[in-house]
């Protein structure tokens, strides 16, 4: 059994739709790679923050204060990174990626 040609306006349907979903493809991947870039500078960013407070505990003069300085970096640290992943997560599930 022969398949029968299709018409053309079927043809260009079928084209019109193949553009458009390479298109929500390449806009999906953009967004993705942004996220990726954003996520990374906030956590770059909390690291830093937490860094500073941290090393203002290497400038005291005082053992006591030093080490407040010094956990206080780390939980800026370790916080902002959480806080920034979680919100990740979340504008991920909103977008609907998983």
């Amino acid at each position: 059994m022969s398949r029968m040609a299709r018409p053309a306006w079927v043809e260009a349907e079928y084209d019109r739709i193949g553009r458009e979903r390479e298109q929500a493809g390449r806009d999906a991947e953009r967004e993705y790679r942004w996220e990726l870039v954003r996520v990374c500078a906030a956590m770059f960013g909390w690291m830093l923050v937490g860094s500073v407070t941290a090393g203002f505990g290497f400038r005291t003069h005082d053992a006591d204060t030093g080490m407040i300085y010094m956990y206080a970096g780390m939980v800026i640290n370790c916080a902002g990174v959480v806080w920034t992943i979680a919100r990740a997560y979340r504008r991920g599930e909103e977008r609907g990626d998983w």
